[in-house]
């Protein structure tokens, strides 16, 4: 509990306690004026009517004043109405989390988070009409689930159930003005099938469609990432490899591209070869590793080509 929660409980029950006292003290203040005026109710004695009335007083305005704290606070309207809710789905909450603890520790992981699950894409064109939108969305949904309960429960899942309103589902995923069709504004959209969260033994399948827009991210030879390298230090060509490729993921990722095709780097040519740029680096000097595009990358090739180059720069 931090200092903040703390001074706002105290704030709370200070506040509670003067509508207490304010409370309290009308009525009493009423009850007496009653008891002056010696007034009766239905012929009961003014001592008895002026408790009554002080009690009544007293019980009105705490209504009044609970009302207004309902109608004007939605958090004292969920204490009243879905407490019990609440306190249910929290303690459901507890349970999940306390299983995935167990699961995490001691489960066997079959499929990570944000990885792709079948092996083939679909495109949305830009100026596809809603119909072939959907066509397009669903027929691709229905191939994923076919392919996935055909590989993935010989690993030890359980297939993938359909939804009831899956319907309904796909009809909006297809018309999200927030999401594919402000994306269609651009390019056209790649639709794969990827893992939304991971997947543990006897877990039942679950994955999602990540739409990716399918623009030019490199053009063929730009620069993706590069590595400065002091030579004679002992650095190693292969560890320095498995940097600049762990820079150029980040750097797609940079771009908005999913994980599993970010992670995708897929070096076509190394120049020179490594055990040569090894010789390099054992020599003085300032060398720099370079990561080019192999060729033009849309997100549909699948990895992203590159061509990496050892160089010394000139004058160190």
């Amino acid at each position: 509990m931090s200092f903040v929660e703390i001074l706002r409980g105290i704030a709370n029950v200070l506040f509670v306690m003067l509508i207490a006292g304010g409370v309290a003290y009308v009525g009493d203040r009423v009850g007496h004026q009653v008891g002056r005026k010696r007034l009766t109710l239905y012929g009961i004695r003014p001592r008895y009517t002026s408790t009554i009335i002080a009690i009544a007083t007293g019980m009105i305005i705490a209504l009044v004043v609970t009302l207004v704290a309902i109608f004007a606070s939605q958090e004292v309207k969920i204490a009243f109405f879905q407490l019990n809710t609440i306190n249910q789905q929290i303690a459901q909450l507890q349970t999940r989390e306390r299983n995935l603890e167990a699961k995490v520790n001691s489960g066997r992981l079959v499929w990570p988070v944000d990885q792709l699950m079948a092996p083939f894409y679909r495109l949305i064109k830009q100026h596809a009409t809603p119909a072939e939108r959907l066509s397009t969305i669903r027929t691709f949904y229905f191939d994923s689930v076919k392919y996935i309960n055909a590989n993935y429960p010989s690993l030890g899942l359980k297939p993938y159930a359909i939804p009831p309103d899956v319907d309904k589902k796909l009809a909006a995923s297809a018309n999200d003005t927030k999401n594919l069709v402000a994306k269609l504004e651009d390019s056209d959209v790649m639709l794969t099938a990827t893992s939304d969260q991971n997947l543990f033994a006897n877990d039942q399948i679950h994955f999602g469609i990540t739409e990716t827009p399918d623009k030019l991210g490199y053009r063929k030879g730009q620069i993706i990432a590069q590595l400065k390298i002091t030579g004679k230090t002992g650095a190693s060509a292969n560890i320095a490899l498995g940097q600049l490729t762990n820079e150029v993921s980040v750097n797609a990722r940079g771009l908005g591209l999913p994980g599993f095709l970010a992670d995708n780097v897929q070096p076509l040519q190394l120049l020179p070869a490594p055990a040569q740029m090894q010789q390099m680096l054992a020599a003085p000097g300032a060398y720099l590793l370079t990561a080019f595009a192999a060729e033009d990358f849309y997100p549909h090739i699948g990895g992203i080509p590159i061509i990496i180059v050892l160089t010394k720069q000139p004058g160190v």
